[in-house]
């Protein structure tokens, strides 16, 4: 086993304690539905138009910042019942530790009924792990490093999405086959099944009448659940808005983790011109740690095109964007 010197145990450990930040975690966006494919792979296609988007995130650590990004396009194929997507995340939980992943994505549109649609989404995708040994010190200055320094496999994921004109929700599960991510040829490092349970409902003055007045104001609660090894968060949310501005408030919980009074608080506001959509997030820490665990900003940009919605013969979903 490496040992590594006193001076650089103490923030592997507690970089190791971070939710979002140990290595077997996946990274946690505050605008989800910015990013839903990422949610869950249900979602792809679900909306009007063709849409490409870019999610970054950067998290400040004491003197140390950490990114995260997202990419993804996805839109509705006729000829395949269905939404196609494609994503790509890179994510920097440590400065010695990389994760990148590139995935595609099919979603199966199910109308049941004039008012019931049910999404079926499955996810194959690539993932790699990079480790940069020269940022580490060791105990002993001749030992070499570990031979590996980068870790991959396949992966796969799979959602349902159920909706009406008012109501959705979801259940997806990701890294079904518990990829061996371990660096080294002898050992196990299988990441953990994450599993994500999200609900909402989506209000506006006119929904449901034929001759729709010009959309005034909507309100959207939230409630995500997700799972996954010893990590799991409760966020709670409300948006809130008239075009073309958007804000929101998220409280996320997290559950059974080292980190006393492991909460936070993440304000939102987006603003949607024309095809693009931007907006911004930022999350404050509650927890033990807030001195030296500082703030989260995330911002999302989304393009839509492709949105000619006289040849739309499906039902939409209606959900935040942000």
């Amino acid at each position: 086993m490496r040992r590594f010197l006193p001076g650089l145990l103490l923030p592997m450990i507690f970089l190791g304690l971070l939710p979002v930040q140990a290595t077997g975690q996946d990274p946690v966006f505050s605008q989800f539905f910015a990013a839903p494919v990422y949610m869950n792979p249900a979602f792809a296609g679900s909306t009007s138009c063709s849409r490409i988007g870019i999610n970054y995130q950067h998290r400040q650590y004491g003197a140390e910042t950490f990114p995260t990004a997202f990419l993804s396009f996805d839109t509705y194929a006729e000829a395949l019942s269905g939404g196609v997507a494609l994503s790509a995340t890179t994510d920097h939980p440590s400065s010695y530790f990389m994760r990148s992943s590139v995935n595609g994505i099919y979603a199966y549109h199910l109308q049941a009924t004039g008012e019931f649609s049910i999404n079926f989404g499955i996810q194959a995708g690539y993932i790699r792990n990079d480790v940069t040994w020269g940022r580490l010190e060791f105990a002993d200055p001749g030992e070499p490093p570990p031979e590996n320094n980068q870790a991959h496999a396949i992966d796969f994921a799979t959602g349902i999405l159920a909706f009406t004109e008012r109501f959705y929700g979801g259940v997806a599960a990701h890294h079904l086959n518990r990829p061996n991510m371990s660096l080294y040829n002898a050992t196990d490092s299988r990441l953990s099944i994450k599993y994500t349970a999200h609900a909402g409902m989506y209000l506006e003055p006119d929904m449901g009448h034929i001759h729709r007045s010009t959309r005034t104001y909507f309100l959207s609660p939230n409630v995500i659940f997700q799972d996954q090894g010893e990590h799991t968060h409760v966020s709670l949310g409300m948006y809130a808005g008239a075009e073309p501005v958007m804000a929101g408030i998220w409280y996320r919980q997290w559950v059974n983790t080292p980190l006393e009074s492991n909460n936070n608080l993440v304000f939102l506001l987006g603003i949607q011109l024309e095809n693009y959509r931007v907006g911004y997030s930022y999350d404050h820490s509650f927890s033990a740690y807030a001195d030296i665990l500082h703030a989260a900003h995330e911002i999302s940009i989304a393009i839509q095109f492709n949105c000619d919605k006289r040849n739309i013969r499906r039902r939409i979903l209606n959900s935040p964007t942000f």
